[in-house]
């Protein structure tokens, strides 16, 4: 018979060789993650790059375009007739459109391989919203966008870039929401316990609760098709979180929509 002492080294023994066995199936269950990881960062850097070379590629035509259906609007070749004038309307608006999306696609392709990044500046937040506003109302020079931005001069941390970018694409999705050019987009700025604060405010159709629960998502547009790629407001997201912040909405069906974006002041920096 084997003595109770003799058994227990038997079962020790046992789980000894199981812990073993699995320890060398998670090590090598590891190896495999670790070869699928760098495999799966190495299609989306290339998948960046290849959206980088198509997005180049399409812009620089489209610029052309662009610029040439801009100086015929401006009539600088000569009169144009109210038809043409349409037409070339047409074609400025769609380049416009489809320079957008090239910019989404790359900019997302980049939040996919992991190579966003945050370039903090110390900036004074009414001359930046200033400067911001500006080139907007030059975008979207048929349509009102307001500035609020009251207070004495704040100095704040924050990417330019990347904060310019969050803002036109919160601004461009207010417009697609109220289709009534007398009315107003608003930009509002201030500092608040340590925190900046961007508002954009429309008086638009607002949005249900469905179209707000899935307002953030990628490819996900509660615009009319043919307007808005729906990639800027998941692309806003992640800028904002990179931040260290988040954005809130408050909206209302039929009474507008209020895009609410915090983050710190410092020089605090989100995930990567």
């Amino acid at each position: 018979m084997i003595s109770a002492l003799g058994a227990g080294l038997v079962v020790t023994g046992l789980v000894a060789l199981a812990l073993a066995w699995w320890v060398v199936r998670l090590r090598a269950a590891l190896r495999r993650s670790g070869h699928e990881i760098a495999r799966l960062q190495g299609v989306a850097l290339r998948r960046a790059d290849q959206v980088s070379v198509l997005s180049h590629e399409v812009r620089t035509p489209l610029a052309l375009i662009k610029g040439s259906a801009d100086l015929l609007a401006e009539q600088t070749p000569g009169p144009l007739t109210t038809t043409q004038a349409k037409f070339v309307d047409t074609i400025s608006g769609s380049a416009d459109h489809v320079i957008e999306l090239a910019e989404d696609m790359l900019t997302h392709a980049r939040i996919e391989a992991g190579l966003f990044e945050v370039h903090l500046r110390q900036v004074e937040l009414r001359a930046y919203l200033r400067s911001v506003v500006r080139e907007l109302r030059q975008v979207h020079s048929h349509r009102a966008i307001a500035l609020d931005a009251p207070g004495p001069p704040t100095r704040v941390h924050l990417d330019p870039q990347l904060i310019q970018q969050l803002v036109s694409n919160l601004v461009a999705n207010a417009l697609r929401h109220d289709d009534r050019v007398d009315n107003a987009v608003v930009v509002r700025g201030h500092t608040a316990d340590g925190n900046v604060i961007l508002a954009i405010s429309d008086e638009g159709r607002g949005m249900s609760e469905e179209e707000r629960s899935r307002l953030f998502a990628r490819f996900s547009s509660s615009a009319p098709i043919g307007e808005g790629t729906g990639l800027g407001l998941y692309i806003s997201a992640h800028i904002a979180e990179l931040h260290g912040g988040r954005i809130l909405v408050d909206t209302i069906a039929q009474h507008g929509t209020t895009m609410l974006v915090a983050f710190p002041a410092g020089e605090h920096k989100g995930r990567p």
